[in-house]
């Protein structure tokens, strides 16, 4: 008899713990990786212009992204390495991951302009360069 009343306390305080914590929701933004290619690039006042690289994506053909505060990184995919790069790295055509918080992207979405502007979390550069 004990043993079940045991099992059944068990069984309730694990019941009752996942009931709890499904329930929370965290406050933490929605990331996505976003495929980008650059069309232009202004080092004087650190903006560059995008493109989607694909038939749908989000950015449209003419995105601009301020490169003055976010963090800028080459992977090199066959060492692993990862290094932080400058605007001077960059070149028109290169090929972008762009890290964007979901909101960007549906603000960006509602807007009429024909040069959109969206905040960026973290842009990577994907063309391989040999170093």
């Amino acid at each position: 008899m004990m043993k079940k009343m045991i099992m059944a306390l068990c069984i309730f305080i694990c019941v009752f713990t996942l009931v709890a914590c499904s329930g929370q929701q965290t406050n933490e933004p929605l990331t996505l990786g976003v495929n980008a290619i650059i069309t232009e690039i202004d080092k004087e006042n650190k903006i560059i212009t995008t493109k989607d690289s694909g038939e749908e994506g989000v950015l449209g053909d003419d995105c601009l992204i301020d490169c003055s505060q976010i963090p800028m990184i080459y992977c090199n995919y066959d060492t692993q390495d990862v290094v932080d790069i400058t605007l001077d790295d960059l070149q028109v055509g290169d090929e972008i991951i762009l890290t964007i918080r979901s909101s960007e992207i549906e603000n960006l979405q509602k807007e009429d302009d024909n040069k959109a502007k969206i905040a960026v979390e973290q842009l990577q550069l994907g063309t391989q360069r040999i170093k």
